[in-house]
């Protein structure tokens, strides 16, 4: 448990030569990769060492999220899947990932499907059908589990997409992700679509004619596939709005060189969404086992799609249990490559372990970036070890430890005379940082590690971080803070405050650019853009009352500097309900009355913003 009165610090810039077109290099981590943390991190080491540059990581699976989700609480009662009780695997994956410049996005890998049988009971669906047992979609004789036992909610219902669309916004405000890889916005099969709400809604846009009895009707299989497409651009339209960096994909699959098969067997109408931007790009999967019937399916999306730019070819190690040879997989990038595709995805993070030396080898032999990206985008980040004495200056009497630590032993002291450890970083560029302090735990340790973080304009924010818990074991975010460039003290742990009895750890810091608040860096010096002298992310202060509250809200704010300052209210779903644009003439304190006329009871977003910078909190409005 962190107790926040506030935090910063840690950072790294590595260069990578040109010489190299740029190319997506991604592979997807399942969740027999997830099992402890420290297997999450060996799997982004050993990702970024053979020169791979994104990875999607699991993150809606089998009916649960794999993060802490307000959303999923507010309509289950639960917050996470069991299995990973006590953890946030997107939180850790954005602190392992971003230290080894790797772009991660949140797979949502099982889109429509909101549960699984195989985690539940006899009889049981999941918990989002235990809340909403009218959400699961029906087969035209009935029936609701496919064959892969999954059970799919209703994909036209509103309360379904708008679900989906707030699980995803959530991670759009709350996570430096670099993007959300949707998956599933599909059918399971063409049988499905004969729900209660589905029959009303196509009756009621046609004329009173219930849906097809023939499940393969050309007609009916567009009108499913045109709702899908809504919902995608609803998505897009919601992801944007808050985050216009973010990278928006889908993974839909082609099975053939010669037939639109996501379409015309599971209503899925990729090409659509990229003809009307509602992706920015796709991981097109395929199940080959040759190059040639690879290069054929290629053939044949350049007839479907001729921007090349926007479709990323991916392949699966392992086609129908068989496994590649090292010269197929080799032959599968370079026809990629020869038909003007930039780059590809390669499924699973576990299928490569036997083949990583070959590709680092032969395919990927130097580091690259993402085609779609900025080019350093994720390269401004530094780590300082307890180990550096000239930028972990430890004062007082700190003892190596046998607990290890980021990259060999920690240090630890007691009470019995002051002890502090300064780090100074070498900030690369103006921007807005995550810092994080690497915690090595055992049950000696405090609960409440004295951690201050010093921003640029010298204001002091403390952090209070249990050691003692094995759960907050390796990297634990402190807080986003505004830093200049240049050489600066940033973290100070110190025994301030220590129990008798306990010992207080030292290790590892970081910094890591955050790009969801510092999207306009490009190099080293100032942020482009830059409109005011920013601060700590502490100074807005955003706070309302009453929350809960009813009709009316007061919210109050405080401001660094002059300027126009702009407030948002989004609905769960991530829309807009409401816009305030205020120009204050001097930083300081304010309010602003904020009514609820027009809005439903339920959760609510408002955020406040001045130059490129935002702060959200969550209202409650009870009618």
């Amino acid at each position: 448990m962190i107790k926040k009165i506030v935090a910063i610090s840690c950072f790294f810039l590595f260069l990578i030569g040109s010489a190299n077109p740029q190319e997506l290099r991604g592979t997807w981590l399942a969740r027999n990769t997830l099992a402890s943390k420290e297997s999450l991190a060996k799997a982004m080491d050993t990702i970024a060492a053979n020169n791979f540059n994104t990875v999607y990581v699991n993150l809606w699976s089998r009916g649960y999220p794999l993060w802490k989700s307000d959303v999923f609480f507010a309509e289950t009662g639960v917050y996470i899947d069991p299995t990973f009780q006590g953890r946030d695997i997107l939180a850790e994956a954005i602190a392992e990932g971003h230290k080894r410049g790797l772009h991660i996005e949140a797979w949502f890998e099982y889109g429509f499907v909101g549960g699984w049988s195989g985690n539940q009971p006899p009889g049981g669906k999941g918990p989002i059908f235990n809340a909403h047992p009218d959400w699961v979609a029906k087969k035209i004789d009935g029936g609701e589990i496919d064959n892969s036992n999954f059970y799919w909610m209703v994909h036209t219902m509103p309360d379904v997409q708008n679900f989906l669309i707030a699980m995803c916004t959530e991670i759009a405000r709350n996570y430096d992700v670099d993007g959300i890889e949707l998956d599933r916005i599909r059918y399971s099969s063409l049988q499905y679509g004969y729900d209660a709400y589905t029959d009303s809604l196509y009756r009621a846009q046609n004329n009173g004619n219930p849906p097809p009895q023939n499940y393969s009707d050309t007609s009916w299989i567009r009108w499913r596939a045109n709702n899908l497409n809504q919902f995608m651009v609803r998505m897009k339209d919601s992801l944007k709005a808050i985050n216009p960096h973010l990278n928006i994909s889908n993974a839909p699959s082609l099975y053939s060189a010669s037939g639109y098969t996501a379409y015309n067997d599971y209503c899925q109408d990729w090409i659509g969404w990229l003809h009307d931007g509602s992706v920015d790009n796709i991981q097109v999967q395929s199940y080959v086992g040759s190059s040639n019937s690879f290069g054929a399916i290629l053939d044949y999306i350049i007839q479907l799609v001729p921007d090349r730019t926007k479709v990323y070819p991916a392949f699966a190690i392992y086609p129908g249990g068989v496994q590649l040879s090292e010269t197929e997989i080799k032959n599968f990038v370079t026809v990629t490559r020869n038909k003007g595709f930039k780059g590809n995805a390669i499924w699973y993070f576990t299928d490569l372990a036997g083949v990583f030396p070959f590709i680092k080898q032969n395919v990927f032999t130097s580091p690259n970036y993402p085609a779609h990206s900025q080019a350093n985008w994720r390269e401004f980040y530094k780590i300082v070890e307890i180990s550096n004495t000239s930028n972990a200056v430890r004062t007082g009497n700190w003892q190596q430890s046998t607990v290890f630590g980021y990259n060999g032993a920690s240090f630890y002291a007691d009470n019995s005379a002051p002890a502090t450890v300064d780090y100074y970083f070498e900030v690369p560029a103006d921007g807005y940082y995550e810092v994080y302090t690497y915690n090595v735990t055992a049950v000696n340790r405090t609960d409440s590690a004295h951690i201050s973080v010093f921003d640029s304009s010298e204001n002091s924010s403390i952090y209070y971080v249990n050691q003692s818990d094995a759960n907050l074991r390796r990297w634990v975010k402190l807080g986003d803070h505004y830093l200049k460039a240049g050489r600066r003290n940033v973290v100070t742990i110190s025994n301030d405050g220590l129990k008798n009895g306990k010992f207080l750890s030292a290790d590892a810091m970081m910094i890591v650019l955050n790009r969801r608040l510092s999207p306009s860096v490009t190099g080293v010096g100032k942020e482009e853009n830059e409109g005011v002298k920013k601060k700590s992310i502490k100074t807005f202060n955003l706070k309302s009352y009453p929350n809960p509250f009813n009709g009316e809200f007061k919210l109050t704010y405080t401001i660094p500097a002059e300027g126009t300052t702009e407030i948002k209210v989004f609905n769960t779903a991530g829309e807009l309900v409401r816009k305030y644009d205020k120009t204050e003439n001097e930083p300081g304190s304010y309010e602003i009355n904020i009514t609820a006329n027009g809005l439903a009871s339920g959760v609510y977003f408002v955020s406040i913003g001045q130059a490129g910078y935002y702060e959200t909190i969550k209202i409650i409005l009870n009618k």
